[in-house]
């Protein structure tokens, strides 16, 4: 376990543009009055946003960066940096201790801060609440001693569980955090359960016996008192199991007198209304002297909270420290994708000493909970000198090789040798199952066959042993691996076999499946979702380099993913030759040797790195050798995934031959036909599309692209004759453009900054009509157009550009939309715009008539 190093903090607001903080650690300590305009209108609508679950990724890196700024100031960050554990110090740990004097900065949700951990990073480490070297915990400031901790050697932890689900006047919760068979096997834990819904009576019988923690699972609600002060509680059941109010002063009573150490409210849901009282209760209990407390301060989703009680209390019953067990059960929460609950939890603990519940003799769980914590979360790695990335990466793709496990035999053999021991212990049947299933890879055995070598006496029980031995891959994060399949009819003998997923699957970003990968895999891809492109391939070059030392730590869908992230960040970042060298390199042999359907995803990134570079012709056969693939792969079954790519490989093709339409170097005639055979490939992948969602009842984020594209197929069919388009046709394609990024929310940065670049084009585009094809009627409507278009891509860069919401490479998106600014503001300074030989030289600008990809 870690030894954490106390770092606090203690914040002053002096008023809204002067923010005092002073810092202290065994390092020395600081004092930062630093001249920051705070934009509290901003944080609160960022705060709402978070509390009522509607905030996008890219809104709440906004909100941790605003939030690492006041928390870690000037020379706080300075002495917060010479205080942090290195590297490779597995060992050590820092706690934020913050102290806030200040009642708005008080309710602030400051587990989301983010800071750049060294001085030489361009980009800030995700989340310090996530990083397993900071732990962050509430200090409330109070004149009484600070807590005496007994220690609980040799004994079980005793947890006394009241919860209140199904209350009437409440929303029912629907998952129980506290019914888990792991956390009734532990024999380190001892838990008695109150009936639900709990009363006031029954709290207090239960609580004349001491207990070391107290959990309520249920509701926080708020209510005025007759004199109109405030009062928060829990709700609970009267006597007759009716809504009533267990008040935050109650509870601290009967907490203290049962000498309870730590009060765990893990309240799911909690009332609307709370608002700046959604941290009362830990406040409230803490300074009632209950010595540690942990609340929500966001509303999270029942199995979310539940995922994290099973975490929290396992850690602690291995012995491992408040601060560890806290941040396990963050992560656990975080392995369900990248979601706000994870920040919900805080902690309010005044003790230094947070190692609560030690165990006489160490078990093999907290050595094997320790050895976890150390190597599977190491924490993400800061950017550092970007030579020194692409000199590793260029080292890494020269040398990587398929291993041994990656051979689709091995990596089963493999997988079946570390789950036949865990199978043994409930049941020998489903070992002998998973090894002869096995051992038959990549073959069918027949139901009499394993029904003879196993010994079973019906189909039902080798049914359920089925199912038994999926369960377990499921449970060991292997299910995008392999599962096991049966084929044929209750009626007819039928076929066991065991079945790999295509890694397709996975590409689709399903939170699901992407909360079975590594951690820091993971990581790297919220960070690409947010337009954090740089930091995204140094955490995923660490990532490589880490396996290729340690002879291969990842699976094969987890290389697979690798692979595709890393090559879709250095395409956004305009890295040519760094993507080349991976994507002729190990991705090729990835996908050629062992996952060929992962082939197509390469040819999409190839053909968008040859169309950036100009190099049509290779790119139209990329798209074409993928198209060719996938049809293929349809014929054998209409699957949704390779539904979805094909219509995607048919806009990108239309993309490219769009390019071709625009070109001053072609005949007419070979622009018109190039726009028409681009126009083909739009209605083809969109028929692709329609029969996507017939088929799943639901649609795709790749219909974003094929709307963009669809509006510039009008911008390019205006360009090539400003006749043949009409008022109806603009409209569609300004409603194509403007569905690209409202609302902004739920839409990925890059995503925005496309949508946004698409309908400054469709409005100069549809500038050049009004002047054009109404024969010098429609001035006014093309200037505001033009003023419109100036005004969007002013935003873009704005807000997502300067601020740096999004990287973008400089070679090929930066220079399109700065081409497309200084058009916008050229136009607007125009004394008229009824002009022919302006817009000639205007339409020449070609590379702003093209869509970013």
């Amino acid at each position: 376990m870690r030894d954490y190093l106390d770092f606090r903090v203690e914040i002053t607001a002096f008023h809204d543009t002067a923010w005092a903080v002073q810092a202290s650690c065994p390092l020395g300590e600081t004092r930062s009055t630093t001249a920051v305009s705070i934009d509290r209108t901003r944080i609160d609508a960022l705060v709402a946003e978070l509390d009522t679950r509607t905030i996008s990724a890219g809104a709440c890196f906004e909100l941790g960066t605003l939030l690492g700024g006041l928390l870690l100031p000037g020379e706080v960050l300075d002495l917060f940096r010479a205080a942090f554990p290195g590297e490779s110090d597995l060992t050590t740990g820092i706690r934020l201790r913050l102290v806030v004097r200040e009642a708005w900065a008080a309710s602030l949700p400051w587990e989301f801060a983010h800071v750049p951990l060294r001085a030489e990073q361009d980009a800030p480490v995700p989340y310090l609440a996530l990083h397993p070297a900071v732990s962050i915990m509430r200090h409330e400031a109070m004149p009484s001693p600070q807590p005496i901790l007994e220690s609980t050697d040799g004994a079980a932890l005793s947890v006394l569980s009241a919860s209140a689900r199904q209350l009437p006047g409440q929303r029912r919760l629907a998952a129980d955090d506290m019914n888990t068979q792991a956390l009734a096997r532990n024999t380190s834990l001892s838990v008695k359960r109150l009936p639900d819904p709990v009363s006031s009576n029954a709290l207090e019988s239960a609580l004349c016996a001491s207990y070391d923690v107290f959990h309520f699972a249920g509701h926080a609600v708020h209510r005025s008192r007759l004199d109109g002060s405030d009062m928060v509680g829990l709700a609970i059941a009267d006597d007759h199991g009716r809504d009533a109010l267990l008040s935050a002063e109650q509870l601290a009573v009967l907490l203290k007198a049962a000498k309870v150490k730590i009060a765990v409210i893990n309240t799911c849901n909690p009332t609307e209304g709370l608002g700046a009282h959604r941290l009362s209760l830990g406040t409230l209990l803490v300074e009632a002297g209950v010595p540690a407390v942990v609340v929500m301060q966001l509303p999270v989703e029942d199995a979310h909270a539940a995922a994290f009680s099973h975490a929290f209390y396992a850690a602690l019953a291995d012995g491992a420290s408040l601060d560890e067990a806290v941040s396990d059960g963050r992560r656990r929460i975080f392995e369900f994708g990248i979601l706000p609950d994870w920040g919900a939890p805080v902690v309010f603990c005044r003790s230094i000493r947070n190692t609560f519940f030690t165990r006489a003799v160490t078990s093999d769980a907290a050595v094997e909970h320790t050895a976890s914590y150390r190597a599977g979360h190491g924490g993400p790695r800061p950017a550092g000198d970007g030579t020194r990335i692409w000199q590793v990466l260029h080292q890494l793709c020269e040398e990587w090789e398929p291993s041994d496990s990656l051979d689709e035999r091995t990596e089963i053999t493999r997988v079946v040798a570390l789950r036949e021991a865990a199978v043994r212990q409930t049941g020998a049947m489903a070992a002998a199952l998973i090894r002869a299933l096995a051992e038959a890879y990549p073959s069918a055995i027949g139901e009499g066959e394993l029904l003879l070598r196993l010994n079973v006496p019906s189909r039902r029980r080798l049914s359920a042993l089925v199912r038994e031995a999926n369960q377990v891959l499921t449970a060991e994060n292997r299910d995008e691996l392999s599962r096991f399949s049966i084929t044929g009819t209750k009626d007819t003998e039928q076929n066991y076999c065991l079945r790999r997923r295509p890694v397709t699957d996975l590409i689709e970003r399903s939170p699901a499946a992407h909360a079975k990968l590594d951690y820091h895999l993971r990581l790297a891809f919220g960070l690409y979702d947010v337009g954090d492109y740089k930091q995204s391939i140094a955490n995923l070059v660490d990532r490589l380099e880490s396996s290729q030392r340690n002879h291969g730590l990842l699976t094969v869908p987890e290389y697979a993913l690798l692979f595709y992230y890393l090559s879709k960040s250095l395409l956004k970042l305009n890295r040519y030759d760094e993507l080349l060298a991976v994507l002729e390199g190990p991705y090729r042999k990835l996908s050629q040797s062992v996952l060929a359907d992962l082939e197509v995803e390469r040819l999409h990134i190839a053909g968008v790195r040859h169309r950036q570079l100009g190099e049509l012709g290779p790119s139209q056969t990329c798209f074409e050798a993928a198209i060719t693939t996938l049809g293929r792969l349809l014929e054998a079954a209409r699957e949704p995934a390779v539904l979805c790519s094909l219509g995607d490989s048919w806009v990108l093709l239309a993309q490219c031959r769009l390019e071709q339409a625009l070109s001053p170097s072609l005949s007419e005639l070979v622009r018109s036909a190039a726009l028409r055979s681009a126009q083909g490939a739009l209605q083809t992948g969109a028929a692709q599309f329609a029969e996507l969602r017939s088929l799943t009842g639901v649609g795709t984020h790749y219909e974003g692209r094929l709307n963009g594209t669809a509006a510039f197929a009008t911008v390019v069919s205006s360009l090539v004759n400003v006749e043949a388009v009409t008022q109806p046709m603009w409209d569609t394609a300004l409603e194509h453009a403007r569905g690209g990024f409202t609302p902004e929310r739920d839409r990925k940065p890059f995503g925005i900054v496309a949508g946004k670049f698409a309908l400054s084009s469709v409005l100069l585009a549809h500038a050049r009509w009004h002047c054009l094809a109404r024969a010098g009627s429609g001035e006014p409507q093309a200037r505001a157009c033009v003023t419109q278009a100036l005004a969007l891509l002013a935003s873009l860069r704005t807000d997502y550009m300067d601020a740096k919401r999004v990287h973008l490479g400089h070679q090929f998106e930066i220079p399109k939309i700065e081409l497309a600014t200084r058009t916008s503001a050229e136009l607007a300074a125009c004394e008229t715009l009824d002009d022919l030989e302006l817009w000639k030289e205007i339409v020449s600008r070609e590379t702003i008539w093209s869509p970013l990809v």
